[in-house]
């Protein structure tokens, strides 16, 4: 990516805000306008003939002015400063908080609807791991007889259900016995992001039947601290405001209707905010920009985000999802 001066990056700036506000393409004369510079419209258009060289932005055949690239989206993310929010939204967002006392599912869900109604975007919230958190209690319930429900409840309340198949058929006695191994073992065990503390083994003397249903849940308690996260997805009525194409915006819904892409989008493994907008998410949808942060819960991470198009206001955008996390990570206690 080229440098670009003082001028060309305000013009750059202009051009690209001009465009997120308007949708058409930008003239020379509307950047001067919103970038407030010293210079005439043909200095303007000179810097757009180099922005347009070096692939920051492009003419469309249809019109005189110019659109941002990727590139050109990129270089303004890269040195946008920070954005503020009205009281009247600094005010709203603090009284949900405030307000708001539910178990964690319910304030995850609510939060993302809070998100997207302060955004006008479709909104996202990934719930932390459960790394920190220490075994409660864990359950086995027979389902058929070769099918054992699993569930485990830690300190912090927080329940996963995992469904284990099991090789061959067990009795209840056999399902109540391996229950009672079970919570011998983790009980009192501390989950890390990884897996349990230390290793768990079960006891000698088991019957093979009651090994069985042991060695799989304890294979499923490493798999809920490495991988369970809820996803509470809020506010896709606003999609076809955003996306007028039909056929863009079924793809678009169709992608955020799959768990797993949208856990992609979001990229769980990133740390602090995050802007991946176009060819930089791997979703083949070039109209298409993420605006996440990680959000702190005793201990452990969750994420919190927004999807819209390109031509987001990513100054407020961006404020807002940093705001938000910030009270949620405080309410659970970050």
């Amino acid at each position: 990516m080229v440098a670009l001066d003082d001028r060309k990056s305000a013009v750059l700036a202009g051009l690209v805000e001009e465009y997120i506000r308007s949708g058409e393409p930008v003239s020379s004369r509307a950047v001067l306008d919103r970038a407030g510079l010293t210079c005439s419209s043909a200095t303007i258009r000179n810097e757009f003939a180099l922005l347009e060289r070096d692939g920051y932005i492009l003419k469309p055949h249809t019109s005189a002015g110019r659109i941002p690239t990727d590139s050109g989206y990129r270089y303004y993310l890269d040195h946008l400063s920070p954005g503020s929010l009205r009281h009247s939204t600094r005010t709203k967002i603090d009284t949900f908080f405030s307000s708001m006392h539910a178990e964690l599912n319910r304030l995850l869900k609510e939060t993302s609807g809070l998100l997207s109604e302060i955004t006008h975007y479709p909104a996202v919230v990934l719930g932390p791991g459960l790394g920190g958190h220490t075994v409660r209690d864990a359950h086995l319930i027979p389902i058929e007889p070769g099918v054992v429900l699993f569930v485990l409840v830690t300190d912090h309340g927080r329940v996963s259900q995992s469904v284990l198949h099991l090789d061959s058929p067990v009795t209840p006695d056999e399902v109540l016995d391996a229950q009672e191994a079970l919570e011998s073992i983790v009980s009192g065990v501390e989950i890390e992001a990884s897996g349990p503390a230390g290793s768990l083994e079960p006891p000698p003397g088991l019957a093979p039947h009651t090994l069985a249903v042991v060695d799989r849940a304890l294979g499923a308690v490493t798999e809920v601290a490495r991988g369970h996260r809820e996803v509470h997805l809020g506010g896709t009525s606003h999609m076809a405001s955003l996306w007028e194409d039909f056929s863009k915006l079924a793809r678009i819904l169709s992608l955020l209707d799959r768990e797993a892409a949208v856990l992609q989008l979001l990229d769980p493994t990133a740390h602090g905010t995050s802007v991946r907008i176009g060819s930089e998410l791997s979703a083949d949808e070039d109209d298409l920009a993420v605006v996440s942060t990680t959000y702190d819960a005793s201990g452990d991470a969750g994420r919190v985000g927004v999807f819209g198009p390109l031509r987001m206001d990513y100054r407020r955008t961006i404020k807002v999802v940093e705001e938000v996390s910030d009270a949620l990570g405080d309410t659970l206690g970050g």
